[in-house]
């Protein structure tokens, strides 16, 4: 499973606009499942995470799997 999401790691997130809103950090997977939960991101400087509606501690912001759009080359939120 590791390299499956090393592959991921560092891809750009986007917003719905197509606007850069990070970088992929990490993901996390239901052991039981096997179905991606959230995702971490490195958010981009210029957002001000204290107005977004996720947890974020250190700039990297908790996105839950809801909030996914599309997984392809980048990495595309609903919002």
């Amino acid at each position: 499973m590791s390299s499956f999401s090393a592959e991921f790691l560092q891809r750009d997130v986007v917003d719905v606009n197509g606007e850069l809103f990070g970088h992929l950090k990490d993901i996390v997977i239901d052991s039981r499942s096997g179905e991606i939960t959230e995702i971490s991101v490195k958010v981009v400087t210029e957002i001000d995470v204290n107005k977004l509606p996720w947890p974020t501690v250190d700039g990297v912001c908790q996105v839950p799997a809801q909030e996914i759009s599309k997984i392809s080359s980048k990495i595309v939120l609903k919002r």
